[in-house]
């Protein structure tokens, strides 16, 4: 017979430790940034970051008077799995940014975080439009920031 007794009640300890831990990363960038003089470029890092803290407390707050999770251990498990192919992804994508660009391993990253944070099944709808929008968001940051904004990206050894 299955155990339909909920399990024990415990407050989501992880959240609060990796939103603390954004917010002295957070707080480290800030105190990087007052070294620079030109106020083209510290203005961005500083709106990150502010956004970090303030996003980051609000999450601590959220988790502090919501009420207690019921924990199911198989999830957790796969989804610790699910974190560490994200981080990975994002780490590869950015290694492989000074040969390829920004472009290529930008698109080929976020069809990777897509895939990988996909929870739900994948219709056909989904087959079809996700990896659309995913190439317009992508190209879009790409026009936006190295074109519009004249953000220098990564060009790609590969390629020079």
């Amino acid at each position: 017979m299955a155990n339909n007794q909920p399990g024990p009640l415990q407050r989501d300890t992880a959240t609060l430790g990796m939103a603390s831990l954004f917010i002295f990363i957070a707080v480290v960038f800030l105190w990087d940034t007052t070294r620079m003089l030109d106020s083209d470029s510290y203005v961005f890092p500083r709106a990150v970051a502010i956004a970090m803290i303030i996003l980051s407390l609000t999450l601590i707050f959220w988790n502090l008077v919501k009420p207690r999770l019921e924990v199911d251990e198989t999830i957790i498990h796969a989804s610790t799995i699910r974190r560490v192919a994200l981080v990975a992804a994002m780490l590869a994508g950015c290694l492989a940014m000074p040969w390829l660009g920004f472009l290529i391993p930008g698109i080929i990253t976020f069809f990777l975080l897509m895939f990988i944070a996909m929870y739900d099944e994948w219709s056909m709808k989904r087959k079809i439009l996700y990896p659309l929008i995913a190439v317009a968001i992508v190209v879009g940051f790409y026009t936006l920031f190295g074109n519009i904004l004249q953000v220098p990206l990564p060009v790609g050894s590969f390629f020079e």
